[in-house]
């Protein structure tokens, strides 16, 4: 299969490596457009100086005027930075800036203030630079969009961008990404500031408990959407809250507001369009539209895995952005995404020894909807207040075929089955409104606050048709006989439903003042839960200390909840007792600039975790806040930015993260534990059209229960089955993941019309990287889970651009 898609690529290179028209590219000229504002009131930044670069050598050098607004006309094409200094704000660079034919490409920076003197020559920092920021941790890290584009092994999806960080583990089977021990689902993601955590497809709720805890499996965002991408692996500010994994703020692209291109990409799972530009119906109003719908069934059939089923997708996101004046901007956000899962008895009997009998029907429709307007009141705040509306619609039934006693040659109509044996149905609203107010105390101090109230209504519903044996169990499982060697569901016991509406209340604040050397920012958080009727209040604090200009070392904690999930809420009726989850962190670390593009960080940590979710007993899902549990590492980074044509990151994370279920079992290794985890990533533009990049990873296997077999478990009462009863949680280990990634991005312009190819390959050499196993009743055998062979993907696309008048 790889050497077919190598073949492709080797035929689209050989097709758009003939010459192009001589006079097309003679003079193929572009612009560069930009505006500068300050990162915490949001108002221009007049009178900035700007340099465009390319090759380390000065392009051109232009004065940003009184809206902050600056331009580079007549640029030839090529790949460029950009750079920008003013006193008293720290020199912020962006590289990776595309000049095309026609098109004026647009550039944002929001300076971060550094005091009355600034030693511009050896601290630089990104366009929408974070680890300048007094408020925030200086481990939070930004990923630009095309930082995020030519990652290596992640085709464009976002969340497999991550692992390029200290402290996170992807591994490339699922679209998530777990960090510092814990889980996919113990992140908090915002998208343009909103809480959405329906970010993936075919992210179940049922099914084998590898596929559910997993996180989903394709992101519902085309590769070129996210503008940026900000993380912080823990310690954060009192603004955010709701979980006490990481915190991923991504920020949807807005549309050129000069010039728009058109693009569009088919290949074997279906077809993505896109347009990025002005809106051409209200003025000073730019445009972002994405649209693809994706079945994988041609692509199951082409690599000979008839066995998944069938997978269909539909994700439309809309952005526009309209600058109303200098102090008033209006932001809109819609996002569509659909999708449905199907498999059949004919996929279970595609499956190899029958391994996979399960039969599944399942839909799903997310929707967002967001207006945020920001407000810059005088010339030292700003005051930005959002409106949301979210919502998910998901149903689903889950069944068995039972191939093994179909004969020995067996098909479709001999086939028994068992359909609809568990039927589920999960509907989420929540209408949203919140508001952020910073400003600036005295020439050191930035005070900032806020609050969120949200009104959730939620509709689950669980329902068997019936008993239904399962096979993999642990001891303390409740069993009607103590001798018998398996569990049984049972709708009196199993079945729960849940209708209620509950309302969420936040309201938090921090002051973050400067001492000479010193940077203090004390803020404490206030949330309630509606649903248990319980209220928390969260202290956090972090103190910098800058000694010079290059280096700086922090130190701080505080207080975090996670509220339970609404599905453990809707499990049994007894769960809407369950409290959040509390994590205590502590951060010590330290940063440094090495030169310009080359920076090295480390940042120990220790969480104490109380109150965790533990589920009793399978059989029933009630559960208990009787959890604790600890999380001790280091994360170290040392990352060149993009410059001289090339860039390059190194990380090393130790982690240890362990649990406590106190139900008589003892301490055993977090789930997401993985003691050691490495990765190097690397990316070299030898031309304008040209791209390689390259990532090799690490990790420690992850944990797994140790157990035992039972054979014939039915007796005479059925056919031959095997059990699987747990005897130890995550006493053993699975093998230690490693894979190499390789990528190739090609640009080509014919007149205005440009082809983007790329090649991505995860997992060049097929290492076996087991993420889980998934037990086999008929044979007795667990099946490994995971990447087993190379993965390739490969991306052609059209983009056609034009500017306004010309």
């Amino acid at each position: 299969m790889l050497y077919r898609f190598l073949l492709l690529f080797a035929l689209v290179y050989a097709s758009v490596s003939l010459p192009a028209h001589s006079q097309a590219q003679q003079g193929a000229v572009g612009a560069v457009r930009g505006r500068i504002v300050d990162s915490v009131t949001g108002r221009a930044v007049p009178m900035a100086t700007v340099h465009l670069i390319r090759n380390q050598r000065v392009h051109g050098t232009v004065e940003a005027g009184t809206t902050g607004e600056f331009s580079f006309d007549h640029v030839p094409e090529g790949v460029y930075s950009v750079e920008v200094e003013e006193k008293g704000y720290l020199k912020a660079v962006q590289a990776d800036v595309r000049v095309v034919l026609r098109r004026a490409t647009a550039v944002e920076f929001a300076l971060v203030r550094g005091g009355d003197v600034v030693v511009l020559d050896e601290v630089v920092v990104s366009a929408r630079a974070t680890a300048g920021d007094p408020r925030a941790t200086p481990n939070t890290v930004l990923l630009e969009r095309e930082e995020i584009r030519r990652n290596p092994g992640s085709a464009g999806d976002v969340f497999r961008a991550l692992d390029v960080l200290p402290g996170v583990v992807s591994t490339g089977e699922f679209s998530s990404f777990t960090v510092r021990g814990n889980g996919p689902r113990d992140n908090l993601i915002l998208i343009d500031g909103i809480p959405f955590d329906k970010v993936a497809h075919f992210d179940e709720s049922f099914g084998e408990q590898e596929a559910v805890d997993g996180g989903g499996r394709y992101s519902i965002f085309a590769p070129n959407i996210i503008g940026s991408a900000k993380f912080s692996p823990g310690g954060w500010r009192v603004a955010e809250g709701g979980k006490n994994g990481s915190l991923l703020e991504l920020d949807i692209a807005e549309g050129n507001p000069v010039s728009s291109t058109a693009g569009a990409r088919v290949d074997i799972i279906g077809i993505e369009a896109d347009y990025d530009g002005p809106s051409y119906v209200a003025d000073n109003t730019s445009l972002l539209i994405s649209a693809r719908r994706f079945d994988f069934s041609n692509l199951f059939e082409a690599i000979d895995e008839k066995d998944i089923g069938t997978q269909r997708l539909t994700d439309i996101i809309v952005k526009s952005v309209t600058d109303l004046n200098d102090d008033h901007r209006l932001e809109l956000l819609a996002i569509s995404a659909r999708e449905d899962s199907k498999r059949t008895v004919e996929n279970a009997l595609a499956s190899e020894n029958f391994e996979d009998v399960g039969l599944e029907d399942s839909r799903q429709d997310s929707t967002l909807l967001g207006v945020t307007w920001r407000w810059s009141p005088g010339d030292v705040a700003q005051l930005r207040n959002t409106f949301y509306y979210r919502n998910s619609d998901t149903t689903g039934t889950e069944g068995e075929a039972y191939p093994d006693l179909a004969g020995p040659d067996p098909t479709p109509a001999t086939t028994p089955v068992r359909e609809n044996i568990l039927r589920v149905k999960e509907r989420e609203t929540e209408i949203g409104w919140r508001s952020d107010f910073t400003t600036m105390l005295g020439s050191d101090g930035i005070f900032s606050a806020g609050a969120l109230v949200a009104r959730v209504d939620l509709d689950f519903d669980r329902r068997l048709s019936g008993d239904w044996i399962r096979y993999v169990y642990e001891q303390s499982d409740f069993r009607a006989d103590p001798t018998q060697q398996y569990i049984v569901l049972t709708p009196e016991e199993y079945d729960s439903a849940l209708s209620a509406s509950k309302t969420r209340i936040a309201a938090y604040a921090d002051y973050a003042w400067t001492l000479g050397d010193f940077t203090w920012t004390p803020g404490m958080r206030y949330e309630r839960d509606g649903f248990s009727g319980k209220s928390n209040v969260a202290p956090r604090l972090l103190v910098s200390w800058q000694p010079d200009a290059v280096t700086r070392v922090w130190t701080g904690g505080g207080v975090y909840y996670q509220a339970p999930r609404y599905l453990d809420i809707a499990a049994d009726p007894s769960n809407l007792d369950l409290k959040s989850e509390r994590s205590m962190q502590w951060v010590l670390g330290y940063s440094r600039h090495l030169s310009q593009d080359l920076r090295f960080s480390a940042e120990g940590y220790y969480q104490q975790l109380d109150d965790l979710i533990v589920f009793d007993d399978q059989t029933t899902n009630t559960a208990t806040n009787r959890g604790e549990g600890s999380a001790t590492g280091v994360d170290l980074m040392l990352a060149k930015r993009m410059s001289r044509g090339w860039s390059a990151s190194a990380t090393y994370s130790y982690s240890r993260a362990r649990r406590d279920d106190r139900l008589g079992e003892g301490e055993y290794a977090s789930d997401w534990d993985r003691p050691h985890a490495f990765g190097i990533v690397g990316a070299w533009q030898p031309s304008d059209r040209w791209t390689f990049s390259a990532k090799w990873k690490y990790a420690s296997g992850r944990p797994t229960d140790a157990f035992v077999v039972h054979s014939d478990v039915l007796g005479g009462a059925g056919p031959v089955r095997y059990s699987k009863e747990l005897t130890r949680t995550n006493a053993e280990r699975l093998p230690a993941y490693h894979s190499l990634s390789l990528r190739a991005d090609y640009q080509r312009r014919f007149g205005p019309l440009s082809l983007v190819a790329y090649l991505d390959i995860l997992n060049v050499y097929g290492r076996e990287n087991a993420n889980g196993y998934e037990w086999d009743e008929r044979r007795g055998v667990n099946i490994i889970e995971g990447l087993d062979e190379p993965l390739p993907t490969i991306g052609l696309r059209f983009e056609y651009s034009w500017t306004p008048g010309e």
